[in-house]
Parts: C-alpha cells; sequence; structure tokens
C-alpha cells in the first residue's frame, strides 16, 4: 500500500526532527510554560471495533483486502488537528472495516460495483495528507465502510516527449512522479507541502495549488485529462489541449474529492527540468507594503514563479522559531534596523528556467521590490526557506505532544478586499489563539490568497471543542468577508456547511445531481464536500 505515514502524526520517524531550546523558549514566552512531552496511546491499546464487512466482499475481494490493526487505524482518517487529537487519544472506534489496495482500473470498478450493490461506503485513500476531514469514516446510515487505498496504481504510464504530456496512476506519490520525470529531463513542478507523500490523485481531488502555483504548479491548471471511475460508470476524459465540447467535464474531477469516484489515472502537462532555480529573501517595512509590490508583480506580468510574503508575527515566528542566537542574530539585527525594516515583513521569491531568463527576470523583479521598499537578504534566506518547506507538519507534532493547538486555514480573495478578510480573520482567530500569523503565498491578476497560522496552549479534554470554536469563527469570517472558504486545501467535511455560501443553492443542488447520477446509491465518501 505504499509509503505509509505514523498512524498518530506526520510522516515518518527517521524524517522527524526536534526543536532547538532556543526555539523552545520562544515559543513558550509567547504561549506560557510548556508541559512535559506526551504521546497518545500505544497501537495496541487503540480502540477498535470489530470488522462488519459483508462476506460477499470480504471472499470476493480476498486477495486485495487487508483489515489488521495497523492498517485500520492508519486508514481511518487524514491528518487535521482533529484527526491526529482523535488518533493520539486512540479512538479508531470508528475505523474502516477493511482497506481494499486494488491493483488496475478494472478492479477499482468491480471494487465500486460490488460495494454499490452491497451498501458499502467506499472511502477513497491515496496518501492520507488531507487535512480538511476529507478521509473521516462517515457511514451514513451504512453499516459497512471500507478505505480504497490506491496506493498500487503507481505507474507512469506514458511520457509524450514532444507534447510534454504525462499519463500517470493516481496513486503514484507526486515525490515518485518527480524522481520518474526527472530520470527523462522532466518535471512537474507541483510541490504542495505534502509533497514528500501526497498522491497525484488526491492533489487532483483536492484542487492541490502547490507552493510554486504563482509560477506553474496549480493542479488544475496541469490536468489535460483523466479517468475516474464512479459506481455508475467510467469517466473518461481524453487529453486534449483545447475543446468547446460543451462543458469542461474535467472540471468535474478535478476538486471531486472522492465523492463522484475514484481517480485512476491522470493526463498532466510536464515541462522540461529548469536549468537554474533562484530563490531570495527580501525584508520589507510591512506586510502592506509588500503586498503592494505582490499586485503589481501579478498585475505587470513580474510575478517569480514562488512569491510568498509573512506578515510581521509570521516573520518574527519564523525568526524566533528558526533558533537564531549570538552573533549570528546581532548581525541580523544591526542589518535590519540599519535599513528601517526590523520589525517588518519577510518575502521569499524564486525563479525557475534557463540562466539568462532568470537573471533578466530576478533583474526587473528587483527593480520593484526596492521601488517598493525591499531590503535584499540574499539567497541563504531562499535557501534556508527551500530546506524546511516542507517541515511544518513535523513541527506540529511536536507541539501537539506538549499540548499546543496549532492549526492552519487558507482563503483568497480580490486585492481591493485582501486587508479586509486579513483583518476579520485575524480579529476572529485571536480571540481564541494568543498567537495568528499569516503569509500570502499564491497570486493571481485579480487577488491573492492568505494562509494564517494559530497557536494556543490547549484545555486538557476540550481539544476537539477548543480547536472547533476557532475554526467556526475564522470560516465565519471568511464568508462575511467574501473570501472563499477553501484557497487549496478542499471542502472536506470541515468546510461542508458553508459551501452554499459560496456556490448557492442553486450551485449545491447542481451537484447534488451529478452525484446522484454518478452515485445513487451513495457510497462514496458520504459526508464530506456536499453540505
Amino acid at each position: 500500500m505504499g509509503r505509509e505515514m505514523r498512524w498518530w502524526g506526520w510522516g515518518e520517524d527517521a524524517r522527524a526532527g526536534a526543536m532547538s531550546a532556543r526555539a523552545l523558549r520562544w515559543l513558550e514566552g509567547e504561549l506560557g510554560a510548556f508541559e512535559a512531552p506526551r504521546r497518545g496511546v500505544a497501537l495496541d491499546d487503540v480502540r477498535l471495533d470489530p470488522p462488519q464487512l459483508p462476506e460477499a466482499i470480504r471472499s470476493g475481494f480476498a486477495d486485495i483486502l487487508r483489515d489488521d490493526r495497523a492498517a485500520r487505524v492508519l486508514h481511518t482518517r487524514g491528518k487535521s488537528y482533529p484527526d491526529l487529537i482523535r488518533q493520539r487519544a486512540g479512538d479508531c472506534v470508528d475505523a474502516p472495516d477493511a482497506i481494499l489496495a486494488p491493483r488496475n482500473h478494472d478492479e477499482v470498478r468491480a471494487v465500486l460495483e460490488a460495494c454499490a450493490a452491497a451498501g458499502v461506503v467506499v472511502v477513497p485513500f491515496g496518501g492520507g495528507t488531507s487535512v480538511v476531514g476529507g478521509l473521516e469514516p462517515v457511514r451514513d446510515g451504512f453499516t459497512s465502510l471500507i478505505s480504497l487505498d490506491l496506493g498500487a496504481l503507481d505507474a507512469l504510464e506514458t511520457l509524450d516527449e514532444r507534447s510534454q504530456l504525462a499519463i500517470v496512476g493516481g496513486g503514484l506519490r507526486a515525490i515518485e512522479l518527480e524522481a520518474l520525470l526527472g530520470k527523462r529531463g522532466f518535471t512537474l513542478g507541483h510541490y504542495p507541502q505534502s509533497y514528500e507523500y501526497v498522491s497525484i490523485g488526491g492533489c487532483v481531488a483536492t484542487r492541490s495549488a502547490g507552493q510554486a502555483s504563482t509560477g506553474h504548479g496549480r493542479i488544475d491548471e496541469l490536468v489535460v485529462g483523466a479517468r475516474m471511475v464512479a459506481p455508475a460508470g467510467d469517466l473518461d476524459l481524453r487529453p486534449q489541449p483545447a475543446s468547446a465540447a460543451g462543458p469542461e467535464l474535467r472540471r468535474l474531477v478535478v476538486g471531486s474529492e472522492g465523492v463522484l469516484g475514484a481517480i485512476t489515472s491522470v493526463a498532466l502537462r510536464v515541462r522540461p527540468v529548469p536549468e537554474l532555480t533562484r530563490y531570495e529573501g527580501w525584508m520589507f517595512p510591512s506586510f502592506g507594503a509588500g503586498a503592494e509590490v505582490l499586485r503589481r508583480f501579478e498585475q505587470g506580468g513580474l510575478s517569480p514563479d514562488v512569491a510568498r510574503l509573512s506578515d510581521e508575527t509570521e516573520t518574527r515566528m519564523g525568526l524566533g522559531l528558526a533558533g537564531f542566537g549570538g552573533m549570528r542574530a546581532a548581525a541580523l539585527g544591526a542589518y535590519l534596523r540599519a535599513r528601517g525594516v526590523a520589525q517588518g515583513a519577510l518575502a521569499i521569491v524564486g525563479w525557475a528556467g534557463g540562466e539568462d531568463e532568470v537573471r533578466a527576470r530576478r533583474d526587473a523583479a528587483g527593480e520593484v521590490l526596492r521601488e517598493g521598499g525591499g531590503v535584499a537578504l540574499g539567497q541563504p534566506a531562499g535557501k534556508a526557506w527551500l530546506r524546511s518547506r516542507f517541515s511544518g507538519p513535523y513541527l506540529r507534532d511536536e507541539l501537539m505532544d506538549r499540548s499546543v493547538l496549532v492549526e492552519t486555514l487558507e482563503t483568497a480573495t480580490t486585492w481591493a478586499q485582501l486587508f479586509t478578510l486579513y483583518r476579520a480573520v485575524g480579529d476572529a482567530l485571536r480571540q481564541h489563539a494568543p498567537l495568528v500569523a499569516c503569509h500570502i503565498s499564491h497570486l493571481y491578476p485579480t487577488g491573492a490568497s492568505l494562509y494564517f497560522t494559530f497557536m494556543a496552549r490547549t484545555r486538557r479534554g476540550e481539544e476537539i471543542a477548543q480547536w472547533a470554536a476557532a475554526k467556526a469563527a475564522a470560516s465565519e469570517a471568511i464568508v462575511a468577508a467574501g473570501g472563499t472558504i477553501t484557497h487549496h486545501h478542499a471542502v472536506g467535511r470541515d468546510h461542508a456547511a458553508y459551501l452554499e455560501a459560496e456556490i448557492g443553492s442553486t450551485g449545491v443542488a447542481a451537484l447534488r445531481a451529478v452525484k446522484r447520477e454518478l452515485d445513487p446509491a451513495g457510497v462514496m465518501n458520504p459526508g464530506k464536500l456536499l453540505p
């Protein structure tokens, strides 16, 4: 079933690090003294109900079925904060009754047909990285539920170098696809924070953005074809460069979240591996000053491929958690103070391409950065971000060990409304958490994303309720301010109640009609996407 993560947290033990003593002291100064680290229950003590699976499913798919304790626990949920709180507490009584791991498209078809006929819920499972409750085992009145692990559909099926087009299995991990493409001189260039574990089908199902989305990385812009198995039949959308043949059905697959069917293969635009990548840090006197530069970039056709701007709090938090001290910290502080940006906002910008192209784009951007008050920090700051860009979830695990609520959420809106939304969500979260930080990480001609991180000491025994209150406050602020309820983490279970506010009752009815047509028995991932 592929590379498996820790059942109680993110990633693998070998990849996890530890916060420095200096970083811990900084956080304690913000949140108060930490408790001694404590981990959840042992795997053997996790609470599980006996599996209830129709005999026709068990015997009919015995060669691709697992129902051992470890597999059931691992496939119970994703990696959201409430998911992990429940996992750590050993609460897996709602675990899948079994895990089925089909090896090809036809076996996926057979599983879905059998489950629809038997009334068995199917929750598609790729890398297990959902952070919005997308894998929660909601039975919705049905007795049995299986996790459909697509990890065996992991082939690079074809690479058309002339067309720069790759067809890949839906279960192939993003990191593995990059390795396979790299051997042929190509790259997809899609790097979400979950990059090391997420599957390509999962990226497509959740409309993942990726850290280079400003340049070329949004998954919905890279998908040119797809194959999805629904209980009612196959949706086989051949790759086309463009078409006027009615509404674009690929958009039903991209963002479908396992509610309509299971994605078995995807056709993707790829590009040659760039000759050079360059990442730099710049400090601005304020978040507002930096945001204005990013707007000028995007609307003037000068945007880097990576453009991230932290607000003053996130900048301060990043420096604090980096654990700088001694002469290094003193020298950096003196440099920033001398240039009037000591309490400012940090931007990371990056370019990829041929050496001459990168140099020309960087030089043109540099003029705008300096005109906007930016102070160059050079490539070391950019390289430091590059080294740590996939490590955030490990930090969350360590903070959860120390009874800290740490969560993220994201939204997007127009440039005209950006700071109205920024203030509204920040104010809502500060009623529940003392540390609230934000960054912009995806740019569009009409607007940008806002990605919030918030932290608070947990109330023992009330962790889920504490999280839910903060999440609801932020979600209601987003809706009231006209932002999208999710920019790149999908709807899942956590955001489903707010979908109608974004797409209207007629939009919800249209999605429900598609759901009824493709999944008439209603067995595909209930409780997600649709309110």
